[in-house]
């Protein structure tokens, strides 16, 4: 991220609220707190970054990073993304649904709907990520001034 997006040590340090020496040490293999990689996720604009963060934090399989490979990263395309996964996987809780009403479930079709709910919210928040930059409204400014 740090060399796709030109920022220097005090660039990167601003961003996530901390100093430039702590983000030397990053380098060097230091872990990053959680509270700054947040800062960074939010700050700047690199989906790819934003979802792995989101694997990193919630503990979700890197597989969820091919989401980048399959939309390019501009506003419109992860909307139509989000679009297509939401209806892709309204299909597969549906699915779900009905085998786990069964005495004896199908544990595939329900891996399958659990993968395509954390496709669908990968892509939603990496979609929300970016418009939030694009259009210059923080994440936190979206959530506590909701107007549905």
């Amino acid at each position: 991220m740090q060399n796709r997006q030109n920022f220097s040590d005090t660039d990167l340090a601003a961003i996530a609220g901390t100093s430039k020496t702590t983000v030397g040490k990053w380098f060097k293999g230091t872990p990053i707190k959680d509270e700054y990689l947040v800062n960074l996720s939010n700050a700047i604009d690199d989906t790819r970054f934003s979802l792995a963060v989101n694997c990193y934090l919630f503990n979700l399989p890197p597989v969820l990073l091919n989401i980048s490979n399959d939309y390019n990263q501009e506003t419109s395309s992860l909307l139509i993304g989000t679009k297509i996964e939401d209806l892709n996987s309204d299909r597969a809780i549906e699915n779900a649904l009905k085998e786990i009403s069964k005495s004896n479930p199908d544990e595939n079709v329900i891996k399958f709907g659990i993968f395509k709910m954390l496709r669908t919210s990968s892509i939603m928040q990496a979609c929300a990520t970016a418009m939030s930059h694009r259009y210059h409204i923080s994440l936190k400014q979206a959530v506590l001034e909701e107007r549905g």
